[in-house]
């Protein structure tokens, strides 16, 4: 009489490890059973290399938790390295290891190891194969199920299938193709990430996890991301994206710790009372914004004739967006910008007009700023011609307006391209407002806190800098003394962006010059233009801030 795991009277561990196993053979064999199992206790590459087919009439040989981490730990890679990892050319195109070879195996495009007998590495990255089974399977139950809702060992045995068969999922319609990975440490599990790309060219974490979960904080969860980033890239993949529960507080850190931006929230998606977080990654800075190393300055509009120009940039916009709005609700909104005499306790409709002014002069994006009754501040309207300039109106403008207000909030019908600038600069979206401004359109609400004790400044910088601070490198920042530039002290925490790219440091020492040659003669040029002589870094400040602006004064933030 066959006996069913799931009725018989054990302990959770054992019904967990005897589902582990049959699980494992249904991979192999197709759930078709016939004779003994293999002697408890044998390797786990002749569990499931087995030719022959196995009986469920028999309680299989799994009691303890030991014999199953025994188990799992057989036979890593030879020496995979992350070089070796076969990835694919395109998305939906046969995989390949990354030599060009053809993958061989029990179907047609089924997925191959590479192996060299010269040398063993600690730390690998490999493609799973059926000898992974019971491991991935220990790995699903355990760190999914105290957030997810479901059969996480039917979800693990459809994983393991699906990349043993190619990558195909004929119940993924969306997928084009899946890769399956194994993270191995010393010839032991540590780790596994399933990358499911996409046909939209995007690519899904589904998932990432690091099992036994004491392998966490060690810096091997960042070695599958960067792999899962690398064969997303090569396949031409725009973005990563995934979910983690809210709880999972760890996850959700390693995430937006290794650049993942929040995307909103779902209450009870996959488990009662659990709230998923939905995260993305862009893999091309070119993508996600062309014009990230272009040096664009935001400023306060106060002139006539650059208010003029910057009207009608937001005039182009309005009749589409807001009925009811045209150049005398601007000019009003200007007048109140230039004549107003403002007080934080004054509830008055004091205004600010900003706008996004490039080299050559030509403001490419705007936006009036509003006070409102209780501390917070509307954007309304925001227009841009293109997405760099809106972007570098989106970071700089909480950073202008720092203690100015509470909050501040925007209310704009965003393209896809500035929903992705907005998630990625910590905007968070507030809310949808149907026919608010006009009958056929949906106004997005986005706001952003201007906490005093909470907040972290931002600033802009070329990508290259940013690569050497975050290096160690360059350790002075120079900057225009610009009023909101003067209210960074000693202590306090900047956030430093290039495009997607950030780094987060700590003012250490705040300095002050009154022009770029007096702040060479008194800073270390290797720390300031690291690889630059003093001539060479003094004619780079000055292209970045010519006269005009360094005749206001120059501050240094020393980053240590």
């Amino acid at each position: 009489m066959a006996v069913d795991p799931r009725k018989d009277p054990l302990s959770r561990q054992s019904l967990f490890q005897n589902r582990a196993y049959a699980h494992a053979l249904r991979i192999r064999c197709g759930g078709i059973v016939t004779s003994a199992p293999p002697a408890q206790g044998a390797p786990l590459a002749q569990l499931c290399e087995q030719p022959g087919q196995f009986s469920a009439d028999l309680v299989l040989p799994v009691t303890t938790h030991d014999t199953v981490n025994a188990l799992v730990t057989n036979a890593p890679p030879a020496s995979e390295t992350l070089s070796t990892v076969r990835t694919y050319g395109t998305l939906g195109s046969t995989p390949t290891s990354a030599s060009g070879e053809e993958p061989y195996g029990e179907k047609e495009g089924a997925v191959k190891r590479q192996t060299s007998i010269s040398e063993t590495p600690r730390v690998c990255v490999a493609p799973a194969t059926s000898a992974d089974g019971v491991y991935l399977l220990n790995a699903f139950e355990q760190a999914l199920s105290p957030y997810y809702d479901g059969d996480h060992l039917v979800h693990a045995q459809r994983v393991l299938h699906t990349h043993l068969s190619g990558g195909i999922d004929n119940r993924g319609l969306l997928s084009a193709r899946q890769l399956l990975l194994v993270l191995w440490e010393g010839g032991a599990r540590r780790g596994i990430i399933n990358l499911v790309f996409k046909r939209q060219s995007t690519c899904k974490i589904s998932p990432l996890i690091l099992f036994p979960a004491e392998q966490n904080g060690r810096g091997l969860g960042a070695i599958l991301i960067h792999k899962a980033e690398e064969i997303a890239r090569d396949a031409g993949a725009r973005n990563l994206y995934c979910t983690v529960a809210a709880s999972n507080e760890r996850s959700l850190s390693f995430f937006l710790q290794n650049g993942f931006f929040v995307c909103g929230d779902a209450n009870e998606q996959y488990k009662a009372g659990e709230t998923e977080i939905l995260l993305r990654k862009p893999l091309s800075q070119t993508s996600s914004d062309p014009g990230a190393e272009e040096v664009i300055s935001v400023v306060k509009v106060q002139e006539y004739a650059a208010w003029n120009e910057v009207k009608e940039l937001l005039s182009s916009s309005l009749p589409r967006l807001v009925d009811g709005a045209g150049d005398a609700w601007l000019e009003s909104m200007y007048r109140n910008a230039k004549d107003y005499c403002y007080s934080p306790r004054d509830d008055g409709r004091r205004s600010w007009v900003y706008a996004a002014q490039d080299r050559s002069g030509c403001y490419r994006a705007g936006a009036i700023v509003t006070y409102k009754k209780g501390g917070a501040l509307k954007v309304m309207p925001i227009s841009a011609s293109d997405i760099s300039a809106f972007r570098a109106l989106v970071i700089d403008l909480p950073t202008l307006l720092f203690e100015s207000g509470r909050k501040v909030y925007i209310h704009h019908v965003p393209t896809a391209a500035e929903v992705a600038a907005l998630q990625e600069s910590d905007w968070k979206l507030e809310g949808l407002l149907p026919g608010a401004y006009r009958e056929d359109v949906i106004t997005q609400q986005w706001g952003c806190s201007l906490d005093k004790d909470s907040m972290i400044r931002s600033l802009r910088i070329q990508s290259r800098y940013l690569s050497m601070i975050r290096s160690g490198r360059k350790k002075i920042e120079v900057r225009v003394a610009y009023d909101h530039i003067k209210t960074i002290r000693s202590g306090d925490v900047i956030k430093l962006v290039a495009g997607i790219e950030k780094v987060v440091r700590q003012v250490r020492e705040v300095r002050h010059y009154t022009s770029i040659d007096e702040l060479l003669e008194h800073e270390d040029v290797a720390e300031v233009l690291p690889g630059l002589k003093r001539d060479e870094a003094l004619q780079r400040l000055r292209e970045i801030y010519p006269p005009e602006k360094e005749r206001l004064g120059i501050i240094v933030f020393d980053l240590g």
